[in-house]
């Protein structure tokens, strides 16, 4: 049974005092990073950087191998994440310009109303979540957050949050998510077992996460759509008839006084971010552009192109988990359903759909290419410093540290395996990170585990493998960038959600462990 004791290795190695120096060091170098942003006002690249070194010298390591750590985890982190958050500002810059966000707004806000918008965003994430990793479906998702947000006068968070929450819901907990497939294999689960009791745990986590701690949250936070934001996903021309009258129904929905005023958003970082006055509703369209030749493309061409790398790398996984291809067609699906190609893919599609089709020029397809890539530089030099601030944690022997700690607990294997993933993700600040290194220490543990057991105890990976997400945490960083969020506030909304799905999704694990 999971609820089984985990008993010590008799091999395992004693504990020592540098054992313990490296617990210890984790948690000075998270105080370093968040004095530096906090009280000193550096910016978070500089804060991050800082915490590395502090983190490899410490530990031991050394001067040459604290710079090593760092760029291998900023070019690791670039080359993984860092392509996924440029293709993804190219997509939504094209869907943008073109209306396409319009047509999305239009719809959501026509069809669900005001007061259940926090319940759409959570599904819908959910939905885009299922067959990719969390930064693939983020950034996906901003364009849509961030313009029902402004263009419905909807207080950022309140969408915002919902997004995060579908996301990481499903990240955790439901396969084919590549962490949870680890997961499945290190303790020989049964995958469609683990996709059903992943399904039944995640969709009360969602609600819980999602709209209710939205509700209670985002009138406590200060959060302002920053103008980098702004100027990466704002669409270029006017909105039209049905999107003004769908913005105005939202809005005489909407509580007088949701909107919280805030300062700029990016002080805590280093960073001061001026506020852009919004563009007027008549606003003039690209010179050489008459208003009668643009047209917005239909809902069925903007949904279509929004989920073609969706469906290309939910067909990937679906090919990897039942084996149903082989050969030229194998290949060809494995070359596709891969997320860097599969956005590449998608922005060549977006480049008629919403750029030719609706009556741009190809220069004016050009110059929303390139409007695309400055706005984001800043997040990408925050996203990559906290890959380096990762991979000097992984690299000053943390992991080691930890599993061998778990060897002389003894208590039930599913607490077991979610602490153990816990401490992981609390040390190295990537869920998928922590979820292979825990299963790694955990799955000799999971011999002669019935199906039903197997599936819960990969679940309980998955779970403690959420849990508090911090500074350390490169999607951390995102979320605040984008949603001109304070370190504090990130704090009290991304990590507070992230141990409220852990905690959440624990308790309804242990549940279905008793019934089971």
């Amino acid at each position: 049974m999971a609820s089984q004791t985990a008993k010590a290795a008799p091999s395992a190695v004693t504990w020592s005092g540098h054992d313990t120096w490296l617990l210890a060091v984790v948690g000075i170098s998270v105080a370093v990073v968040v004095l530096l942003i906090s009280w000193a006002k550096l910016h978070a690249f500089l804060a991050l950087m800082v915490g590395a070194l502090t983190v490899s010298i410490l530990s031991g390591a050394g001067v040459g191998k604290a710079a090593d750590s760092f760029t291998t985890g900023l070019g690791t982190i670039m080359g993984k994440v860092g392509i996924l958050i440029v293709l993804g500002a190219v997509l939504g810059r094209l869907m943008a310009d073109s209306g396409g966000i319009d047509q999305i707004v239009t719809t959501l806000t026509r069809v669900v109303g005001p007061k259940r918008l926090p319940w759409a965003i959570t599904a819908i994430a959910c939905i885009v979540g299922l067959p990719m990793f969390f930064e693939v479906g983020f950034v996906m998702l901003v364009p849509l957050v961030l313009q029902i947000a402004r263009r419905a006068d909807y207080p950022v968070l309140r969408v915002g949050i919902p997004a995060m929450a579908g996301l990481a819901t499903v990240h955790a907990l439901v396969p084919p998510h590549p962490g949870v497939l680890v997961a499945v294999n290190a303790v020989h689960a049964d995958i469609g077992l683990t996709l059903v009791y992943g399904l039944i745990v995640a969709i009360p986590c969602a609600i819980v996460v999602g709209p209710l701690f939205t509700a209670y949250i985002w009138p406590r936070v200060s959060a302002r759509i920053p103008d980098s934001a702004l100027a990466a996903f704002t669409t270029a021309a006017p909105p039209s008839a049905a999107v003004t009258a769908a913005i105005d129904h939202a809005r005489s929905h909407t509580q007088a006084g949701a909107r919280v005023p805030v300062p700029a958003p990016a002080a805590s970082a280093g960073v001061t971010v001026t506020e852009r006055p919004q563009p007027p509703i008549d606003t003039v369209l690209e010179e050489g552009m008459p208003q009668e030749s643009r047209r917005m493309p239909r809902f069925s061409v903007t949904i279509g192109t929004i989920l073609l790398p969706i469906a290309l790398m939910m067909l990937k996984a679906g090919c990897d988990t039942f084996n149903w291809a082989h050969g030229a067609l194998l290949i060809t699906i494995e070359f596709l359903g891969t997320p860097m190609i599969s956005l590449l893919a998608a922005i060549v599609v977006a480049l008629f759909t919403f750029g030719w089709a609706v009556g741009h020029s190809r220069r004016e397809v050009r110059e929303t290419l390139s409007r695309s890539f400055p706005p984001i530089a800043g997040v990408l030099v925050i996203v990559g410093a906290g890959g380096g601030y990762s991979a000097a944690l992984q690299d000053s022997g943390i992991n080691a540290a930890i599993g061998q700690a778990a060897q002389h607990l003894h208590i039930s294997l599913l607490l077991l395996a979610w602490l153990v993933a816990a401490l992981m993700r609390t040390a190295t600040g990537s869920g998928t990170v922590a979820t292979v290194a825990a299963a790694g220490i955990i799955g000799p543990m999971a011999q002669g585990l019935d199906s039903p057991h197997a599936a819960l105890l990969a679940l309980a990976l998955g779970s403690g493998a959420a849990f508090l997400g911090h500074v350390n945490d490169a999607s951390f960083w995102m979320f605040k960038e984008y949603f001109g969020l304070s370190v504090g506030g990130t704090l009290r909304t991304w990590t507070v959600s992230h141990t409220l799905l852990s905690l959440t999704s624990l308790g309804a694990i242990l549940l279905l462990n008793a019934v089971v």
